[in-house]
């Protein structure tokens, strides 16, 4: 199996695969394999020889690790980034089920390290989001509170508006006094057309205070001009945070990505179908010259025994 990045860096790589070796040989292991195998009583098949077998059922933690061990080989090639796990067991079936489980808990303590990336790196940066986002829209809230109680949508345009419309109304009445002294030196001042300019000239002043007062009441209903101006520049500079910690955490999100780590199973566990251990010829052989060796011992006995009673 190899433990792969899918864009990390091989030292990355190579860290997380000297950690899932490390586990593979650890207490841990052993203490999820008892708990999803009973792996004491793989170890303790009955009929099994009972040199190589497990003596206790309720071993310490050290022994079952010792023994477990003594036939689980989990070795990590540095150069490939391999890593060969040879289970030995009394059936095949047990093997296969150790390695497979084994292959289990390595995947799980990948994923284990990539939620811990993934907290590291993301959430800090979603969490930053989240508060930048709530401070728009506070701001947003203020805005739209201020709006409601003035009754005006942007005070400052209004203002600008309302001096406008001041500014025409003088310049039409500025027109209306300069046609009134006109028509004053050659038409009868009660005449209608003088009446019709007069009216005119006083609506006109009517206007141009009416909108002073209303440029002057916003003014202090509405705090003032530079208040909104100050909330929009809030505003502003929230959204502009706002848009830099979402782009973080899209550079987060990508980052978690490129340290994910896992694990590609190079061939499959499988379950033999000769036994490896122990060794016919080994086996044959060792018996053999045990024999020899008994036979050579009992005649050197029988010989000294003679000997003595002579």
């Amino acid at each position: 199996m190899i433990p792969g990045a899918g864009m990390s860096s091989a030292s990355s790589g190579l860290a997380e695969g000297f950690a899932v070796n490390t586990f593979m040989k650890s207490h841990d292991a052993v203490a999820a394999l008892q708990a999803r195998l009973n792996l004491v009583d793989i170890f303790r098949r009955p009929g099994t020889d009972f040199l190589s077998r497990l003596y206790s059922a309720s071993p310490p933690p050290e022994k079952l690790l010792k023994y477990y061990l003594n036939h689980v080989d989990v070795v990590f090639h540095e150069d490939t980034g391999v890593t060969s796990l040879t289970v030995r067991a009394f059936r095949p079936d047990d093997a296969e089920r150790i390695t497979r489980t084994l292959l289990e808990l390595g995947e799980q303590r990948i994923n284990e390290f990539n939620a811990r990336v993934s907290k590291n790196t993301v959430q800090i940066a979603d969490k930053e989001v989240a508060e930048a986002e709530q401070r728009v829209r506070n701001i947003q809230q203020r805005l739209t509170a201020f709006r409601q109680k003035t009754g005006d949508l942007d005070p400052e345009k209004s203002s600008v508006a309302g001096i406008s419309l001041i500014a025409q109304l003088q310049t039409e009445l500025a027109q209306a006094d300069t046609q009134l002294s006109q028509m004053l030196r050659y038409i009868d001042p009660s005449s209608p057309q003088v009446q019709t300019i007069k009216e005119r000239i006083h609506a006109l002043d009517q206007q141009i205070e009416q909108q002073r007062d209303m440029i002057g009441a916003k003014k202090q209903i509405a705090l003032n001009v530079s208040d909104y101006d100050q909330m929009m520049l809030e505003r502003e500079f929230a959204q502009i945070n706002y848009n830099a910690t979402a782009s973080e955490l899209q550079t987060a999100r990508a980052e978690a990505m490129r340290q994910q780590v896992y694990i590609v199973r190079v061939v499959e566990p499988n379950m033999p179908s000769i036994p490896t251990y122990p060794h016919g010829v080994v086996m044959v052989a060792a018996i053999f010259v045990g024999g020899i060796v008994t036979l050579l011992i009992g005649r050197l006995l029988i010989t000294g025994v003679k000997e003595h009673a002579i």
